[in-house]
């Protein structure tokens, strides 16, 4: 990957809503260069989109879990599963995972009612043979973008490989 995509893309990490101008100032591209490089990132699918970060507490979203499903291999019951969960408004990942368990769910609900029911109605499916639910009581990091932020931390915007001091 080139240097002014990696800073391009650690700067919109960084600030998704940084202009094209001021990122090519950052990066020492022009806006439209910027404009050009971020549209190539985006049709590669390399920036699969855009967008904000929303506070799940302060919207009423109390409950937020994640779900471990065993299912049955029978190809039909997985595809209803499936669908239900895509549906669901309650679902914000759906992983699907080799090992003991099948699927990994993050979940939201506004409360337990709200999230048994959404439980109860999953585990009617012919598909699911056993569920384990994980209530989150506090988030202590949420911050998507630091691994990939980490890929990009050893040049700065100009190119230039950053010293690393180690203290010692």
């Amino acid at each position: 990957m080139k240097k002014r995509d990696k800073c391009i893309l650690r700067a919109l990490l960084e600030n998704g809503r940084l202009s094209y101008s001021e990122l090519g100032r950052r990066c020492g591209v022009s806006r439209q260069v910027a404009f050009e490089r971020v549209k190539k990132l985006s049709e590669e699918g390399v920036v699969k989109s855009f967008s904000m970060s929303l506070d799940a507490d302060k919207l009423g979203f109390a409950f937020q879990a994640y779900v471990l499903i065993i299912a049955k291999p029978e190809g039909r019951l997985r595809s209803e599963l499936i669908e239900f969960l895509m549906k669901s408004k309650n679902v914000r990942r759906i992983e699907l995972l080799f090992g003991r368990f099948d699927f990994f769910l993050e979940v939201l609900f506004q409360d337990k009612d709200e999230m048994t029911e959404f439980l109860k109605a999953m585990q009617s499916f012919g598909a699911v043979e056993r569920t384990e639910t994980f209530i989150v009581y506090q988030t202590l990091k949420e911050k998507q973008e630091d691994p990939f932020l980490g890929c990009f931390a050893d040049e700065d915007c100009s190119g230039n490989r950053k010293e690393s001091r180690r203290d010692g």
